[in-house]
């Protein structure tokens, strides 16, 4: 008895990978996975398949995103260059109170490659000009608040 309950807690966390989790697919463009919502949104008790493209929002790097590499037991996405988690199901940040989120990616059913490529690169430009864009307004209110004479954690 005593046994079987300490190989049950030694179990290696290679294992827990693939916990939850089905129909993994990771590339340049995309990352797909049927899993366990992890952050709660829509309960812990049915597998969701999300699709996303290839971006952690947090750092703005293209291509980062792995899967699960911490074993959790839903399954994770992991940006490898910031370390971000976010939900497998949904793409939500695993932080309470975050903003972020993964950017849904709707695979398309044409048979064209560079159909494929052309839709992946206008995904690429749009979610890098909105990050510009985020950016640019922090900035923006930044130099507003040092012109002002006041911090801009103070606003």
């Amino acid at each position: 008895m005593m046994l079987s309950t300490l190989s049950m807690i030694m179990v290696p966390v290679a294992f827990a990978t693939s916990v939850g989790a089905k129909d993994v697919v990771v590339n340049s463009q995309y990352v797909k996975a049927t899993a366990i919502c992890s952050c709660g949104s829509y309960g812990y008790d049915h597998y969701i398949t999300g699709t996303f493209v290839n971006y952690c929002p947090q750092c703005h790097s293209y291509g980062t995103l792995e899967f699960n590499p911490k074993g959790t037991p839903e399954g994770e996405w992991t940006c490898s260059k910031c370390n971000s988690d976010y939900c497998a199901a949904d793409g939500k940040e695993k932080i309470d109170g975050s903003k972020y989120s993964l950017t849904q990616y709707n695979i398309s059913n044409t048979n064209s490659h560079n159909e494929t490529l052309k839709n992946t690169t206008q995904n690429q430009t749009f979610i890098q000009s909105e990050a510009m864009l985020k950016t640019f307004h922090q900035t923006i209110l930044e130099q507003l608040a040092l012109l002002n004479g006041k911090a801009f954690y103070e606003w």
